[in-house]
């Protein structure tokens, strides 16, 4: 399945699977059927043919229609976010995500650490307290990350960690590790940089 295809079929799903369950106050015992006929009732001819000749799209439709309705619900909406949140720093997405959620984007400051790591060519920065301060030094290249807004470090590391562009792991020393993502390198690829 070409990219293009790929990804429009992913988000037809979602926002189908979206409006199915928000339709619905509760789960009954065989959501992925109601799902199948609600699609055939709503007409979704081409996307019904994908998710039965798909056997692996419907085993992972079903394995999501069996979770807790409140919790599939709680996943979009975590989903809806983050796709909002990924769309606000590319170019031509970023209006339209604006104008839907205006205060979802990345901070130029989430960017930038994104943007310093990726241009170092490390994979990840390590944070290290010391009398004179928390510094990030990118480990396994040269450098640090240069933090402009130090007050809201915390919540642009929690986002970028939450949205998937940074993984977060200790080092032995109990030090936090901020390692890169594939999903980061390629949105910095779509988002303007003016630092």
């Amino acid at each position: 399945m070409e990219a293009l295809t790929a990804a429009t079929t992913f988000a037809s799903i979602v926002g189908l699977l979206s409006n199915f369950k928000s339709e619905r106050k509760s789960a009954s015992d065989d959501e992925y059927q109601e799902f199948v006929q609600w699609l055939s009732d709503k007409r979704y001819k081409s996307l019904l043919d994908e998710i039965t000749s798909n056997h692996l799209l419907g085993l992972g439709i079903k394995s999501l229609l069996s979770q807790n309705h409140d919790v599939v619900l709680q996943k979009l909406s975590a989903l809806d976010e983050t796709l909002l949140m990924l769309s606000s720093s590319i170019d031509g997405f970023k209006e339209i995500s604006n104008a839907i959620a205006p205060y979802s984007e990345l901070s130029e400051q989430a960017i930038s650490i994104l943007y310093q790591l990726d241009n170092s060519g490390g994979s990840f920065f390590q944070e290290l307290n010391m009398l004179a301060g928390t510094t990030f030094y990118i480990m396994d290249a040269s450098g640090s990350i240069e933090i402009t807004e130090p007050r809201f470090i915390e919540d642009d590391l929690n986002q970028l960690v939450n949205t998937g562009l940074l993984i977060f792991d200790h080092s032995p020393q109990g030090n936090r590790n901020f390692r890169i993502t594939r999903l980061a390198v390629k949105l910095l690829s779509q988002v303007k940089v003016d630092l």
